[in-house]
């Protein structure tokens, strides 16, 4: 079922667009950190997948008995600016998180590649994975957002741009509040004349103890290329992973938004081929538990 969201202009764009069938996953290199606290059995599983220049999917799966609660990806290679993670979320039945990349409408000449990363554990206590769609987008951009039950907090969070072929609408935001996920999206700077609409997934559970989120973001400048890390503080380690661009008017692309290890999350993003004279900057979200 399609859920209501804010229709009017989103006064941030980004890129990245869903839909469309795309091409079979090809599984790379898996590493799994070894175990940490909070959750027992927690850890992060990575994989990537081939380089090359045409649309993939890649998914890292979580190992037997442990479930996804957590994920996001990362593009590796040429053309940075010009590939959207358009697809960023875990799949039905809970045991992998999938990461799609599309070029944009120009396309580039070199080889790039696909990085899954999923946060793994034992069912906490309370899980429930929860979607929504919003409305048809009636301007450039939009943005929807997607509810806990009641009494639960949200722990990790997947989205997609979903109506274009290629990166012509780009996934800003995935954005982990306390209750509650927020997907942003927004046509590119060529506009794009189709109708399109968000997804949006909450991971959600019953509060975990110790929880708290760490919110850390890049210097607000007009540099070609942004990145920030947030780091757990100490005793706790990452349970869930967000991101999102503040600024970018649709002419930026997050190229990482991943754990890149069990303290702390990377999120970095980069401007498209023409560039971009505005200020913007990146943000971090860690969702961390002792």
């Amino acid at each position: 079922m399609r859920e209501g969201s804010n229709r009017s202009r989103w006064t941030r764009r980004t890129a990245t667009v869903g839909g469309a069938a795309l091409s079979a996953l090809v599984l790379g290199q898996l590493a799994l950190t070894g175990p940490v606290a909070a959750v027992p059995g927690l850890g992060i599983r990575t994989t990537t997948g081939p380089s090359n220049s045409v649309a993939k999917s890649q998914s890292a799966t979580c190992p037997a008995g442990t479930t996804v609660i957590g994920g996001g990806g990362a593009i590796t290679g040429s053309g940075l600016g010009q590939v959207g993670m358009d697809i960023m979320r875990p799949l039905v039945g809970g045991d992998a998180y999938s990461v799609t990349g599309r070029e944009d409408g120009n396309g580039v000449t070199g080889d790039w590649a696909v990085t899954a990363s999923a946060v793994c554990a034992p069912a906490p206590s309370g899980l429930v994975t929860v979607s929504g769609s919003s409305a048809p987008s009636l301007g450039t951009s939009n943005w929807f957002e997607k509810s806990c039950p009641a009494g639960k907090h949200a722990i990790g969070v997947g989205g997609a741009v979903v109506g274009a072929s290629n990166s012509e609408v780009i996934l800003e935001d995935l954005r982990i509040q306390q209750n509650s996920v927020v997907v942003a999206g927004a046509e590119d700077d060529t506009g794009f004349a189709g109708t399109w609409w968000l997804d949006a997934t909450a991971i959600c559970a019953d509060p975990l103890p110790g929880e708290q989120r760490v919110v850390d973001d890049s210097a607000y400048s007009s540099a070609a290329v942004q990145s920030v890390v947030a780091t757990c503080p100490p005793g706790t380690r990452v349970h869930g992973v967000g991101g999102e661009i503040v600024g970018g008017d649709g002419q930026v692309r997050l190229t990482e938004m991943r754990a890149t290890s069990s303290t702390t999350v990377t999120v970095r993003a980069m401007e498209d081929e023409t560039g971009f004279g505005s200020n913007w900057k990146v943000r971090a979200y860690a969702v961390c538990a002792n």
